[in-house]
């Protein structure tokens, strides 16, 4: 599992990559450690790409995310959350349905409509590098 993140502050936006197997675990220990950046700021927007990324998590683990992330109130933002692998879809499409935190989040399949949704203009070349 791998894990980047870009603060572009100029575009008010957030960009995290996850790659690899990622569990529930993973996901948390991660957030905290972006949320702890100096330049972090809850009200930008963001994206997730998680293109590729397959888990271990199960249907039961959504409420451990559920509970973390509603519980830290951090955040404000619209969030796309870019997803291709048919498991982690699946389990994105059940945590934003039952999801009742601060931010406005999306599940798509591609970065056109990532930005679509954050109805930004944003080049590829922006994205977390995975060195």
């Amino acid at each position: 599992m791998k894990f980047t993140y870009r603060i572009l502050p100029e575009q008010r936006l957030n960009i995290l990559r996850f790659s690899g197997s990622v569990s529930v675990a993973d996901v948390t220990r991660h957030i905290q450690q972006f949320w702890a950046d100096s330049e972090y700021d809850p009200t930008y927007n963001g994206i997730v790409d998680l293109e590729g990324v397959t888990t271990r998590a199960k249907v039961e683990d959504i409420k451990t995310l559920l509970d973390f992330l509603e519980n830290q109130k951090t955040g404000t933002g619209w969030w796309a959350a870019i997803l291709t692998e048919p498991k982690p879809t699946a389990l994105a499409l059940i945590f934003k349905a039952v999801f009742k935190g601060p931010i406005k989040l999306e599940v798509v399949s591609s970065w056109q409509a990532a930005c679509k949704f954050l109805q930004i203009d944003l080049p590829r070349s922006a994205t977390p590098e995975l060195a």
